[in-house]
């Protein structure tokens, strides 16, 4: 406890010693931070607030429930989306800003989540308040425009393939019809059972949603191509249907979804939607898709090396497409088993009859999908006329007045701090490193002799004197 005093009193003698020098790099030291604080160039900070809304409502508007959207994490895929270089390059062009670099720009925006909502925050620092204000709200009308047209391109594409859908069956409703008719009037004393009708309207209607998924399927194979073509355009390697359909659990999920899915079609026979059974089925099918949604995320994540933004993008619409065709290909194996029974129902008809049950059969599943194509053709139709980005502005930037950097009074606190320790360790330093001698044991030990007598310093002790005397 002696020595620990000892010490301390030595350090506090050191620091009294060389308070002069300690005061000298202390005033320096903030000298210097106040002088760089004043003359450095004042940064300004503009932020534009914009808000991320969820749309998946709206893919009621579309033939058939389109997946492909951002996926689950669309305010982080926007976040990295606003900061690509495809998106940059567009902003400084429209705003005039050729003369700096897409890094400077990158290194000087800021974009944070708010959390615990879907608010973005977009920031921009810049010398001149009026470049940072026009960069902020600049990026946000382009990045707003740009998710328009993505989320339109999906309307456009869907609306061009009912189209070519509803022309095709149209032709072949016409002449299923006119099959029906020429068989009428040659075959008059002909008039199926109710039986036979009661037969003929559950395999047209079997096959009806066989067909509607069959066009489901074929639109969701051809937006898959599309996205494809984008992921080439975007120069990245892109992982093949087939690496998906090997990996084992896929193709268990795809198995098990495909059973669940034929128990569903059977259960609607002879249930009403509100079943027990019906939705207990349709709520592990769901269970089942989200995990082979997972799987098939895992499979392209380990394969994947992308790190572009826009195109993790477009492989977020593969991973929820490919799903999507999973089941529809489970659901259209389940539709073609009951299909296929309800025919073996009706081949023990007589030639005659049968030939009738199959032409309105296929003039009635050939009417219930020329209505649904018109009806999804119409909502398809508006539904891109009035398309409209996800992405909303709620607050645009303001023309900052007061800069943001320098800090001058927090600089010259963490100065004032940094002085005084660099004070007091230069004093240290400098005590340290004086090799002359102060105590009697420092001439023992440099001599290696014993010390006979030491001379007092006359002044200390007058001094010790007369603080006692006038204490």
């Amino acid at each position: 406890m002696e020595m620990e005093e000892m010490d301390l009193r030595e350090y506090w003698e050191i620091i009294v010693k060389k308070r002069l020098l300690i005061a000298l790099v202390f005033f320096v030291t903030v000298l210097s931070v106040t002088v760089y604080s004043l003359l450095a160039t004042p940064i300004y900070e503009a932020t534009t607030t914009v808000i991320v809304r969820d749309q998946s409502g709206s893919s009621a508007m579309m033939l058939f429930d389109p997946t492909g959207g951002m996926g689950k994490n669309s305010t982080q895929n926007y976040i990295q989306i606003m900061k690509s270089r495809t998106i940059l390059e567009q902003v400084r062009s429209t705003a005039g800003l050729d003369d700096m670099s897409i890094a400077s720009l990158e290194k000087r925006l800021t974009i944070q989540p708010v959390q615990g909502s879907d608010v973005l925050k977009i920031s921009m620092q810049s010398p001149d308040p009026t470049e940072a204000q026009l960069f902020v709200d600049t990026l946000a009308d382009i990045f707003i425009e740009w998710n328009r047209l993505y989320r339109q391109e999906d309307r456009r594409t869907a609306r061009l393939f009912i189209e070519s859908q509803l022309e095709s069956v149209s032709e072949s409703l016409e002449m299923a019809e006119e099959e029906l008719r020429i068989f009428k009037e040659q075959e008059k004393a002909l008039s199926p059972s109710q039986e036979t009708i009661a037969g003929i309207n559950q395999l047209a209607s079997l096959e009806a949603s066989l067909s509607q998924v069959q066009i489901a399927k074929s639109e969701t194979t051809e937006r898959i191509e599309q996205i494809r073509t984008k992921l080439v355009e975007q120069e990245e390697t892109l992982i093949s249907s087939t690496t998906i359909g090997e990996n084992r659990f896929v193709t268990e999920y795809r198995a098990r979804l495909a059973d669940l899915e034929i128990a569903l079609s059977g259960a609607k026979e002879k249930y009403t939607e509100r079943h027990p059974s019906v939705l207990a089925l349709q709520a592990e099918i769901a269970d089942v898709k989200e995990k082979l949604t997972e799987q098939v995320e895992r499979v392209i994540g380990t394969e994947t090396r992308s790190l572009n933004p826009i195109h993790r993008e477009l492989y977020a619409s593969v991973i929820s497409l490919e799903v999507e065709l999973m089941a529809l290909q489970a659901r259209e194996a389940a539709l073609t088993n009951l299909v296929q029974e309800s025919e073996e129902r009706l081949s023990s008809l007589p030639a005659k009859e049968l030939e009738l049950a199959r032409l309105m059969r296929d003039a009635k599943v050939l009417e219930e999908l020329y209505i649904m194509l018109r009806t999804r053709n119409e909502e398809t139709r508006i539904a891109e006329a009035m398309q409209t980005a996800d992405v909303q502005v709620i607050d645009s930037a303001l023309l900052p007045e007061n800069p943001v950097k320098p800090r001058v009074k927090l600089n010259i606190a963490i100065g004032a701090v940094l002085g005084m320790f660099l004070g007091v360790g230069v004093a240290f330093l400098v005590e340290f490193m004086d090799t002359t001698l102060k105590t009697k044991e420092d001439a023992e030990k440099l001599l290696g002799i014993p010390v006979l007598g030491q001379i007092p310093d006359f002044d200390l002790i007058d001094n010790k004197q007369r603080r006692r005397f006038f204490g």
